[in-house]
């Protein structure tokens, strides 16, 4: 779910192809059609989650499953293109389906543009990101667990002027038809400026306007019993895996490593970005809070997890923040290190209420556009962090090492 073209400044990742390389498309039509695509395998030790687990299990090593991608960019008119991913991702889509990830019909003039289809829905500025088979522009291997992305279905107006980037979302809070009743809209607005040392600066915000029935006793229920809202509240899914899928939000706890404290429903999400580059150093952070007017209701406390369809009127409130810097030793070899926080801050949560990950590797080019990546990966969720490995009565932990090779073509 991540690609644009707006201008240098905007992540890498909302880049069409996503990739660290330029891809030499496959070209048909007289040059209207072109074809590239991606394909990704990884492996990872055994990860168990120690402490106060949500599903005690043992685990082995293993590898995960491999993800490809299709791209298909066509050229209708001089201002008129489509593009669309045919994709297998089995933490969004399960195993063996290939499913539209990311698609839209383009409208773009004298640095101006517009998206009618699948939008991205985020609060990130600069983003490197993995998503499915399209790692290549994250330097790690896994996403931070604090990063605010998903796809939805809806318009995307974007622009650029010298060292301004902008864009503006309007969607429903689905990557599904989702018409239910109260089921709102969401909206959101990025820009950055782009100073002429390599520093830029970025900040983003996302408004989810869904209602939900709520009784006099203040808990509430939704129109088609789903229990969140719009997706950005709990980020895209990495692929790390704890042992075998249970049951729960992208398979929890097997893959369940981003916080879920934010229902999505009626929430409001700020973000503040900076970055860094010069010709061998990238360094980026950000920092953000995210509210909801509702929280999860499960255990009776207000703004803890576990996710599920019952939810009380009561504020939830989380604070993240992330710090990544990458070190290119030369063109084939790089060093990379991120380290993410999150903090529950609502109503009722005082201590145990931190989710904190660490990870460290690097990457080398084996060619042009294959890259081998290896990484250190330890996360540590308290009782009350909204974490989804722990059981909510004290600290859980994870970790493990993971190697990823990735093709683009």
């Amino acid at each position: 779910m991540k690609k644009t073209i707006i201008a240098a400044n905007v992540a890498a990742l909302l880049a069409l192809g996503l990739t660290a390389t330029q891809v030499q498309a496959v070209e048909f039509m007289d040059g209207k059609l072109k074809i590239n695509g991606a394909a990704m395998q990884s492996w990872q030790s055994a990860m168990e989650v120690d402490g106060f687990a949500r599903a005690p299990q043992e685990a082995d090593s293993g590898f995960h499953r491999l993800r490809y991608a299709l791209h298909f960019n066509a050229q209708v008119t001089d201002t008129i293109s489509v593009f669309a991913e045919l994709a297998e991702e089995p933490n969004d889509f399960g195993n063996f389906n290939v499913a539209q990830d990311l698609a839209w019909i383009q409208f773009a003039k004298d640095g101006i543009g517009l998206r009618v289809g699948n939008v991205i829905s985020t609060t990130q500025n600069f983003i490197e990101y993995s998503d499915g088979a399209v790692v290549q522009s994250n330097p790690l291997i896994g996403n931070s667990p604090v990063d605010m992305i998903t796809a939805e279905e809806g318009l995307w107006l974007y622009g650029a002027h010298d060292n301004i980037t902008w864009d503006a979302v309007v969607s429903k809070p689905s990557f599904a038809t989702d018409f239910s009743k109260d089921s709102g809209y969401n909206y959101g607005l990025r820009g950055t400026y782009g100073f002429d040392n390599g520093l830029s600066v970025g900040a983003g915000l996302f408004i989810t306007t869904a209602e939900l029935n709520c009784a006099t006793d203040g808990s509430c229920t939704d129109n088609v019993d789903a229990a969140i809202g719009s997706l950005i509240a709990v980020g895209d899914g990495d692929n790390y895996q704890f042992g075998s899928d249970g049951t729960g939000l992208t398979g929890t706890p097997g893959r369940g490593s981003h916080f879920a404290i934010v229902p999505g429903i009626s929430a409001t999400i700020w973000q503040i970005d900076a970055q860094y580059k010069t010709e061998n150093l990238k360094l980026n952070a950000y920092y953000g809070l995210a509210q909801d007017d509702y929280s999860w209701a499960d255990d009776g406390i207000a703004g803890y997890r576990p996710v599920s369809g019952s939810f009380t009127n009561t504020e939830s409130k989380v604070s993240f923040i992330s710090v990544k810097a990458k070190y290119d030793i030369n063109k084939n070899v790089y060093v990379a290190a991120r380290y993410s926080m999150s903090t529950n801050e609502s109503a009722g949560i005082s201590s145990d209420d931190s989710l904190d990950r660490i990870q460290v590797g690097g990457g080398y080019w084996i060619a042009d556009k294959v890259l081998l990546k290896v990484e250190y990966v330890k996360q540590t969720e308290e009782a009350h962090s909204g974490g989804q490995a722990t059981n909510g009565e004290g600290e859980a932990e994870w970790d493990g090492i993971l190697a990823e090779l990735s093709v683009s073509f």
